[in-house]
């Protein structure tokens, strides 16, 4: 009984994508609490009502993961005697668990929206949440334009702070600093599009033969490996610049920041993005991809820097 308690546990961890899901909540903390509060920006959310912001997020991501890999049990558990009951209770009701995480993560924000007085602002839940429906029912089938939007949707957890938290507390005494604020996040929000769509690409091209069981039509399989990572290869290059610049614009003073990003992202980054061009079949992107999910942890973890400009 306990083994099968664990096993199911493990498995409904792997579905909802946990490894993502504190990736998420942690670079929503570093956001406030690395970047805005040592900043000096004023916000509307006390830490109770910001913990509740964090939690709803994470429950409609949580949901959206959910209801797309439905379909997939951990591939520890596929040999496992208890297969039967994992479909019963993972997958015949992934739908009841959709929807108790769904609601509770758009109710969650109704109650924020309501506090700040900006009950406009419940509209951010309720697109986030419908899209991860949308993405799970249809639009996951549509080559490019589902890459793109899920990479868009990536950026949601760094907008929904600045638009919940930070927007709200506007004035037009300190309209300018928190302008600025807004703009790193809309900056780290671009880096962060960008690495996503790289990610999706490569992923794309690590599971195109699933893909064609499936019919799910992406765009190594409409346009071929080889192709697709000259694109991969062509949007490293730019994220390369993008840093880069990034780096001149906030951090040149400071020799730490500097020393952090040249060997936990830009160096990685240069690295994937050769051993991308010199790749051409599919099992040779698993190590890109494996760089590039170091890329992003790190990129997060950058958030910490920005205490180091105030210095």
């Amino acid at each position: 009984m306990l083994n099968t308690i664990n096993i199911l546990l493990l498995s409904f961890l792997n579905l909802v994508h946990y490894k993502k899901l504190l990736l998420i909540a942690s670079t929503q903390f570093l956001l406030r609490f690395a970047l805005c509060m040592p900043l000096g920006a004023d916000l509307m959310l006390s830490n109770f009502y910001f913990s509740c912001l964090v939690f709803s997020t994470v429950c409609i991501a949580a949901s959206g993961f959910i209801l797309n890999g439905s379909s997939v049990i951990s591939n520890n558990n596929s040999n496992n005697s208890e297969k039967p009951l994992l479909d019963e209770i993972l997958k015949k009701r992934t739908y009841y668990i959709f929807l108790i995480l769904n609601l509770l993560g758009v109710g969650i924000g109704f109650i924020i929206s309501n506090h700040i007085h900006k009950p406009d602002f419940f509209g951010f839940f309720i697109v986030f949440s419908a899209f991860l429906y949308l993405y799970a029912s249809f639009i996951s089938k549509i080559p490019i334009i589902s890459t793109i939007l899920i990479s868009i949707v990536a950026t949601f957890p760094l907008l929904i702070i600045a638009f919940i938290d930070l927007i709200p507390a506007i004035n037009p005494t300190n309209q300018s600093h928190q302008t600025f604020i807004f703009s790193i996040i809309l900056n780290y929000s671009f880096i962060l599009f960008f690495i996503f769509l790289i990610r999706d690409l490569v992923n794309d091209i690590l599971l195109i033969d699933s893909d064609k069981k499936r019919k799910r039509n992406t765009l190594p399989i409409w346009i071929g490996i080889k192709r697709t990572s000259h694109i991969v290869f062509c949007l490293s290059i730019f994220m390369l610049f993008a840093v880069v610049y990034y780096n001149y614009k906030f951090f040149y003073m400071h020799t730490e920041a500097v020393f952090y990003s040249l060997c936990f992202v830009l160096a990685p980054l240069l690295l994937f993005s050769v051993k991308i061009w010199d790749s051409s079949h599919k099992n040779n992107f698993r190590f890109p991809l494996k760089l590039i999910d170091f890329v992003i942890f790190f990129g997060s973890c950058s958030l910490l820097l920005f205490p180091l400009s105030t210095i």
